[in-house]
């Protein structure tokens, strides 16, 4: 799907997330398309690839090159995934995840083997490409609620100090090692994004400006970055997930990729205690680093096997591994919340996230100190074959049904959230609220989002009984709501809005929140 500048958001006007593993992001535009009368932006939207979403913002001087350049970057999308797919039978992967014996295989694979040889050395072993097996015991572990035997756990973690493989680069071929299975995920997904965005800027030579981004790890680019402000990205506080929360920073980016990792929103259950779905090759347990790491990298194959190291290393490790790389800056969240930066990164991050907070004097009747509402959304999996994921607008009112705070609106297009018509009534006439709660929208899941008590400007409520309204639509779909009231005063309250043909039962809890 293509618009033009014109139909999507600019210049701050949706501010986007990266969210970690299946996540989504928003940008800013790194200009206006009326400072350069000669160039036009492009925004094109695809589901499904390779298991999550693309956006692709380009800046063209002509209609056709943007095309040609959104069709190259599928093509290459499609022939790499044909080569690093666990999921396809007939990937190049799964049919050397087969045999022991020498196989001719792609310089694309080699590429990748060779990139994981050189971060598993530089890691000291906490990054490998083959944690295929580690995977499918811990969720095994999950399904019987039974921590796997440290002894299974210490036969893997022997095999993994193990050489994986041997290329013969004279001959082309790669003979794995061990019976380990081979997992490139980590670095394959960031080498598929970058042959994909240069496979653009040779199909269509009249680009100015790019920025891909594959399920939340992105590289941007572009020939005036000298004089543009660059990409704004905002990065997810790992201790507030929640799908509407405030960014903990925000970074603009220039012909540079970046990616975050983190174990807070994977991760395996077993009685009662999660495990980050990262692991930690050297003890087969999850990973003991940073709760989060973004890297900022000139390309990315750095960024993501330097973020995905990160979050194994200790913090001071993953700082010292960071500025040993040329052209790497790095923002890490501790277990405990502390902020890490590497030496550089203050240049590229934007001073003072915005919060929109007004102080008021507590008075009888107040909404109590550390309350909130949790909402828990489910879009479910709907078969269709001209299937697009619906527009989503939540919003409170109060007694007097007057609206007094939109939680979040999902929607790509702004064109269309008018047809989200009851809250488009009273939005329209608010163009600041519209861009400040709009966000991308969302595939089949399940997400969480909060409400603090505050109205639209900051100012906090008082306690009473609020109304909260889920509004849906979808392409090729239906329109419909979901609707409840929710005392909001001293005690603990919830209820669930029944689930009806475009979304699961929404869950809506009042409680003081929990500790990060």
């Amino acid at each position: 799907m293509r618009l033009p500048v014109n139909q999507i958001p600019t210049r701050l006007a949706i501010v986007l997330f990266l969210y970690v593993g299946f996540t989504w992001l928003g940008v800013a535009s790194h200009r206006d398309a009326s400072s350069n009368n000669a160039a036009t932006e492009f925004y094109f939207h695809h589901d499904h690839i390779l298991g999550t979403s693309l956006d692709l913002w380009i800046t063209a001087t002509d209609e056709a090159a943007a095309d040609r350049a959104e069709q190259a970057i599928l093509a290459e999308i499609e022939r790499l995934r044909r080569i690093f797919s666990l999921y396809d039978p007939d990937s190049e992967l799964s049919h050397l995840n087969r045999t022991r014996e020498p196989m001719i295989v792609s310089n694309e694979m080699i590429a990748v083997l060779r990139q994981y040889e050189i971060w598993q050395a530089r890691s000291h072993g906490a990054f490998n490409g083959q944690l295929g097996e580690l995977v499918c015991v811990w969720k095994e572990a999950e399904k019987s609620q039974r921590e796997p035997e440290a002894a299974a756990l210490s036969r893997i973690v022997q095999q993994l100090r193990e050489p994986g493989w041997r290329i013969d680069a004279a001959n082309r071929t790669v003979a794995r090692l061990t019976d380990e299975p081979l997992n490139l995920n980590a670095i394959a997904k960031g080498y598929i994004i970058q042959q994909a965005a240069a496979a653009a800027r040779a199909k269509a030579g009249s680009l100015q400006c790019l920025l891909l981004n594959l399920g939340g790890d992105m590289i941007g680019w572009g020939k005036d970055d000298a004089g543009g402000a660059g990409f704004v990205i905002g990065v997810q506080d790992p201790r507030h997930p929640e799908d509407n929360a405030p960014p903990i920073a925000q970074v603009r980016l220039q012909s540079h990729a970046i990616a975050t990792s983190g174990g807070y929103e994977r991760y395996y259950t077993i009685n009662g205690k999660r495990h980050s779905h990262l692991f930690d090759p050297r003890t087969g347990r999850s990973a003991g680093g940073a709760a989060s790491a973004t890297v900022i990298a000139p390309d990315n194959v750095t960024a993501n096997a330097l973020a995905t190291t990160l979050c194994v290393l200790t913090p001071e490790e993953g700082l010292q591994l960071v500025a040993a790389t040329p052209g790497v800056e790095c923002f890490l969240v501790t277990k405990d919340g502390k902020q890490l930066r590497s030496a550089g990164f203050a240049a590229l991050e934007l001073s003072g996230v915005p919060v929109q907070d007004v102080k008021v004097e507590k008075k009888p009747g107040a909404w109590p100190e550390g309350y909130q509402m949790n909402l828990t959304l489910t879009i479910p999996t709907i078969s269709a074959k001209k299937y697009r994921r619906p527009y989503v607008a939540v919003w409170v009112e109060n007694a007097d049904a007057k609206p007094v705070r939109t939680i979040t609106v999902w929607g790509n297009n702004p064109r269309w959230i008018k047809d989200l018509p009851q809250w488009w009534k009273f939005a329209k006439y608010d163009g600041a609220l519209v861009k400040a709660v709009s966000r991308a929208t969302r595939s089949p899941g399940k997400y969480s989002v909060v409400w603090d008590g505050k109205d639209d400007k900051g100012a906090a409520l008082p306690q009473g009984t609020y109304t909260i309204w889920v509004e849906v639509h979808r392409e090729h779909g239906k329109l419909v709501r979901q609707t409840g009231k929710l005392a909001c005063g001293a005690e603990p309250a919830a209820i669930t809005l029944e689930k009806n043909a475009e979304t699961g039962a929404t869950l809506i809890e009042y409680a003081k929140k929990k500790s990060p």
